[in-house]
């Protein structure tokens, strides 16, 4: 004897559309047909910037930089500008992050040439770019000192001391050697400079310390034995500022000479002392000697007669 089927699985299939529906209208507020919404996502903002670069390759990927030179970029342009500020860079990697605000990551390779064969071809990952050409050819050194731009090391050492004053206000964070003879440059007082990177391999392109001495030569004898690769890089001050002369009259030399020989307040010289006390010494005794001519002069105007006379009129007063 056969049994046939239980009809409920086919009766719940015929009343699944109906289900579905209902709860299709009762999530969406309506009775018609649902619609969906897209995501929006972001268009790229245009990017501005007076650097332009030359396309060289595009590739899936290529050796990593070192440490403290991979940095996040808005863009492309912004990328150019980075790789500009920040030499020797000849050339840059922009790295594509995310699609649709066209931001990403830059990588430069300071003091180092492309080479297309340490890349990986068949994709455009990653944008390699020569290097930048900006407007004016702006440089962190622009309107300065150029020679700032490849500063070359006088010395490599180690264990070499800090300024006199302990730091205090002579060393600064740097972006490398470059950055470091800038700040050197600009200083009020900047003899010369030693760069610290602050990175395994030790290269001076890349982030450390700068410390200036305002004074001085640099001396060798203070300087350590390096155990390995040499952790200081010495620089001297290609473009020092002009330092006042020490020749320029003073205040006090300036004042004497506009007063010339009419300063009532330089003392008088030995010759000229002797020549006042003697020109004083004649007028007491002219003076003494015009009295004594007064004198004699109304004696001498007294005639014999006149003083016989008054001799007389004394006695006859007398005798009364």
């Amino acid at each position: 004897m056969k049994t046939a089927p239980p009809l409920w699985p086919a009766i719940a299939l015929a009343l699944a559309p109906a289900v579905l529906a209902q709860g299709l209208r009762q999530a969406t507020g309506g009775s018609g047909t649902a619609t969906y919404t897209h995501q929006w996502y972001p268009e790229p903002s245009e990017e501005v910037s007076d650097c332009e670069a030359k396309l060289i390759s595009t590739l899936c990927d290529y050796k990593e930089p070192l440490s403290g030179t991979a940095v996040a970029s808005s863009g492309k342009k912004s990328c150019w500008e980075y790789c500009n500020k920040n030499p020797p860079c000849n050339f840059v990697i922009f790295v594509a992050g995310n699609p649709y605000t066209g931001s990403g990551t830059c990588w430069v390779y300071p003091g180092e040439e492309f080479d297309e064969g340490a890349g990986e071809p068949g994709c455009d990952a990653l944008s390699v770019f020569d290097k930048p050409v900006c407007a004016g050819n702006a440089t962190p050194t622009s309107g300065g000192c150029e020679a700032t731009a490849s500063p070359s090391a006088l010395a490599e050492i180690c264990g070499y001391p800090t300024p006199d004053e302990g730091c205090f206000s002579s060393c600064a964070a740097s972006g490398g050697a470059s950055s470091c003879m800038s700040q050197c440059v600009e200083a009020d007082s900047c003899s010369y400079a030693i760069f610290n990177p602050h990175n395994g391999n030790n290269p001076p392109y890349y982030p450390g310390t700068c410390w200036m001495y305002p004074s001085g030569k640099f001396d060798e004898s203070k300087a350590k034995t390096c155990k390995g690769e040499p952790e200081q890089f010495v620089y001297e001050n290609p473009c020092p500022q002009p330092r006042p002369s020490s020749s320029a009259p003073s205040a006090a030399s300036r004042t004497s000479s506009s007063g010339g020989d009419n300063d009532s307040s330089r003392p008088p010289k030995s010759s000229e002392a002797g020549s006042d006390q003697n020109s004083a010494t004649e007028g007491q005794d002219s003076s003494k000697k015009g009295e004594d001519d007064d004198n004699s002069s109304t004696m001498v105007g007294v005639s014999p007669s006149g003083l016989i006379t008054l001799g007389l009129t004394i006695l006859m007063w007398q005798n009364f």
